[in-house]
């Protein structure tokens, strides 16, 4: 945990940037492992355990005890899709989806909650009502099986922008950083290391709720340091990082929906780049 502590403070100053160009657009779900250039494609017409994905993710991932899941209602609704292949033998779940969070995780609320700064979350609900999310939906569940070769489970907890205040506590300034602390103590608490550990992560649709009044190139700038910044955290605790790309909308051109298509196919791809540079990175595609 000091470790961790240590990695918080340095990655609140870390401020480089990725400026290579951007990369061609591709339209098909895929899998990119490692770099740039190792891809598998799923096929709608063989079962997924006969896919070449499904060969080439299982013998790094599917022995894992700890599956953590990070992300907004979307992520919230893959999550409660999954078949757990596991006898459950305990549940956890949010009392309040919205504001219940630091309950949830058992960590004390900072005496003052900070307003964000200008590259930060939350935009709307979580910065008149402290304490709590953006997002209305998602909540925080996890399901345990417990046997004779030890515990393993999976949990959801809800992170809706790459840099946010949301959740302040005592010892931690951001959503992300309480998050990260979250998952070391349930490691710390089960005997697991970082390596027993698989993290699930998205975050696009409501970060684009910062770019108001900002250029688009200026918005891109804003979330990929974000995300580079938040993915350094979970670098520390995740044995493996599995990035699922942003998910199209309907380009309605809401002023009200600041969300638009074109935008994060973009940061898709940016974030496809900086998944490259883990080594225990993987960006899943689901654009479709």
């Amino acid at each position: 945990l000091k470790e961790l502590a240590e990695a918080i403070e340095v990655h609140r100053l870390m401020k480089d940037l990725d400026e290579s160009e951007y990369l061609n657009r591709f339209h098909r779900h895929r899998i990119v492992f490692k770099d740039l250039h190792n891809e598998c494609f799923f096929r709608e017409d063989e079962p997924p355990q006969n896919g070449e994905c499904y060969k080439m993710l299982a013998p790094e991932v599917k022995s894992k005890k700890a599956w953590f899941f990070f992300g907004d209602s979307q992520m919230g609704k893959y999550f409660n899709a999954l078949d757990y292949p596991y006898i459950i033998t305990s549940k956890k779940e949010t009392d309040d989806l919205r504001c219940g969070f630091l309950d949830y995780v058992h960590l004390p609320r900072s005496e003052e909650w900070v307003y964000p700064q200008y590259n930060q979350g939350p935009a709307k609900f979580g910065r008149k009502n402290h304490f709590c999310s953006d997002v209305a939906s998602a909540g925080n569940r996890r399901f345990e099986s417990d046997s004779t070769e030890g515990s393993n489970f999976m949990e959801l907890l809800t992170v809706d922008f790459a840099s946010d205040v949301e959740q302040q506590t005592r010892y931690t300034n951001t959503t992300q950083e309480t998050a990260t602390l979250h998952v070391a103590n349930q490691l710390q608490l089960r005997g697991l290391t970082y390596e027993d550990s698989v993290c699930v992560v998205n975050v696009g649709l409501h970060d684009q709720k910062l770019c108001e009044s900002k250029s688009d190139s200026h918005c891109l700038v804003i979330y990929v340091t974000n995300v580079k910044v938040y993915l350094n955290l979970l670098y520390n605790v995740c044995g493996s990082i599995i990035w699922l790309s942003t998910t199209p909308v309907r380009d309605t051109h809401n002023p009200n929906y600041p969300q638009r298509n074109d935008r994060m196919e973009i940061m898709n791809e940016k974030i496809r780049e900086v998944l490259a540079k883990f080594d225990n990175g993987y960006f899943v595609d689901v654009w479709e």
